[in-house]
């Protein structure tokens, strides 16, 4: 029952109700890939970069394809309209690391290529954040593996 309330939340875009519930639901079950997936995208709504990054690492590290394999169309993905807010947001609150990664992280969902670049360009602005290392690890890992 409380999944459906997050997954309504989360349709119609009320990111602090769902957040609340995916929450309650990943204390039940940890290993929940689908409210991990939508709980990362209320964070970064929420304002709560921190915490998505954490979670986007933990949930690519297990299994990328996770995000990777977002249907924007099926799963009602807010992503691309997230992306075009925060393209255009030059809020003095939030950094040029902060943007990146909120941009890294949603791209995933939309565009595997978009993202490594945002990584990248985090990687140069901050090498000694060793989180971003091991996101393109894991993104070059998950290129390495769909060749063989």
């Amino acid at each position: 029952m409380s999944e459906m309330l997050a997954n309504q939340y989360f349709l119609v875009r009320r990111f602090s109700e769902a957040e609340k519930v995916f929450e309650k639901i990943l204390a039940d079950n940890p290993k929940n890939n689908l409210a991990k997936k939508k709980l990362i995208i209320c964070y970064i709504n929420n304002g709560k970069i921190k915490s998505a990054l954490d979670l986007f690492y933990e949930v690519i590290v297990n299994d990328i394809t996770v995000i990777t394999s977002t249907n924007l169309i099926d799963d009602d993905c807010p992503c691309p309209e997230i992306i075009t807010k925060f393209e255009g947001l030059n809020e003095p609150g939030l950094s040029y690391q902060t943007k990146l990664e909120i941009m890294g992280m949603l791209w995933l969902y939309c565009d595997y290529y978009k993202s490594i670049q945002q990584f990248e360009k985090l990687k140069e602005f901050n090498p000694n954040e060793i989180i971003y290392a091991n996101i393109l690890k894991v993104y070059r890992d998950f290129v390495v593996s769909k060749i063989s």
